[in-house]
């Protein structure tokens, strides 16, 4: 009996040592190390500067003068639009324009003709006033009738009248041809205008990145032909998840890691937060410039980014698995409450509650 209850008790002792040693197994010591809390993105590389370029009137493609990947000046002539419509109106307007000037100052004018009339008016003016004249003298020596000097009265005032009107006449005519000319000429260079709008050109000096239209094809007012954007200077484009956002701030430094660079990392810097939330992805956009800038960058580069909000130097750090939701974590001495500061992926920095050399344990 003495030898089984001895056996037992050194099981039990056994026992003891197995469950202590497989808890210092799971425990974790206390340490300290770098900690960087950072806010994660995907990223997206794209030129600082792009547009696209629209079509600023409906017609065919006469001539397409750049393709994907040329180089482009600042004020080249993208593409040019045959508008039949445009080029009709500007010819019109040119004939138009033609017919008004010749109606004012032309070799065959209305204002001449007119001009004219009133020296023949003015001619019969001047002999009716004659003849008045004459016959008024008659009359007073009774040396014509009443009735022949009534008549040469009324031929004078008749002349008199009608030389008036046709002097008003040709101030009202030349106004109205000047205006008319003036009208012509307006919309004349006004179709010019919208023809020469047929040139579409290049807003920034860069690159050609797309080319969606060929020369012959038919577009449309605004339809997008081309995507223009800067050839040396990028951004790095982010989306941020609305809980994240308010940790964000200009300028904080930003580990960007790109899939064309494997195993390298780059230095950027945040230049703009969107003051919008876009409704559809529930998301900021955030936009960033390269400090250490790769050797070549391509439009559409994709990668991974890292926003730095703090960095704590040889911080006392925990792994974030040995941490209880409500901020407790288990040491050889239970549950203690313990203070925290800046968090990583993996790892949190206790500000208070343990000390370097603490063991602490997972908890159930």
């Amino acid at each position: 009996m003495g030898m089984i209850l001895k056996s037992k008790i050194i099981l039990f002792c056994l026992l003891l040592v197995l469950a202590s040693c497989s808890s210092k197994e799971d425990g974790y010591t206390v340490g300290k190390m770098d900690i960087i809390e950072s806010v994660y993105s995907s990223v997206i590389v794209e030129p600082k500067l792009m547009y696209i370029v629209n079509s600023s009137t409906s017609g065919y493609i006469d001539e397409m003068n750049f393709k994907t990947g040329d180089d482009i000046g600042f004020g080249e002539i993208v593409f040019s639009i045959r508008d039949v419509q445009s080029e009709n109106s500007a010819s019109n307007a040119r004939l138009v324009y033609q017919m008004a000037k010749s109606n004012y100052s032309g070799e065959v004018n209305l204002l001449g003709d007119l001009e004219l009339e009133l020296d023949e008016a003015e001619r019969k003016k001047a002999n009716d006033s004659i003849n008045f004249g004459r016959n008024k003298k008659l009359y007073e020596k009774d040396l014509i009738t009443s009735l022949e000097y009534e008549r040469s009265e009324l031929a004078y005032k008749a002349s008199k009248t009608r030389y008036r009107l046709l002097k008003n006449n040709i101030t009202r005519s030349e106004m109205d041809l000047r205006n008319s000319l003036s009208q012509a000429k307006n919309n004349y260079n006004s179709s010019l205008s919208r023809s020469e709008d047929a040139l579409v050109r290049n807003e920034i000096e860069g690159i050609v990145y797309d080319v969606f239209k060929e020369s012959g094809e038919f577009v449309t007012v605004q339809e997008p032909v081309a995507m223009i954007g800067s050839k040396d200077a990028f951004i790095i484009k982010m989306r941020i998840d609305e809980v994240d956002v308010t940790k964000l701030k200009l300028g904080q430094k930003v580990i960007v890691a790109l899939e064309a660079y494997k195993n390298k990392t780059f230095i950027a810097k945040i230049t703009r937060i969107s003051p919008k939330m876009d409704s559809q992805t529930q998301t900021f956009e955030i936009e960033a410039e390269f400090i250490e800038t790769p050797k070549s960058l391509f439009m559409g580069l994709t990668g991974e980014g890292n926003i730095v909000i703090s960095e704590s130097k040889s911080s006392l750090v925990i792994p974030l698995e040995y941490l209880t939701p409500n901020n407790k974590v288990t040491t050889e001495n239970g549950l203690v409450n313990v203070k925290t500061g800046s968090r990583s992926i993996s790892h949190v920095e206790i500000l208070s509650g343990l000390k370097e050399g603490d063991v602490i344990f997972k908890t159930e």
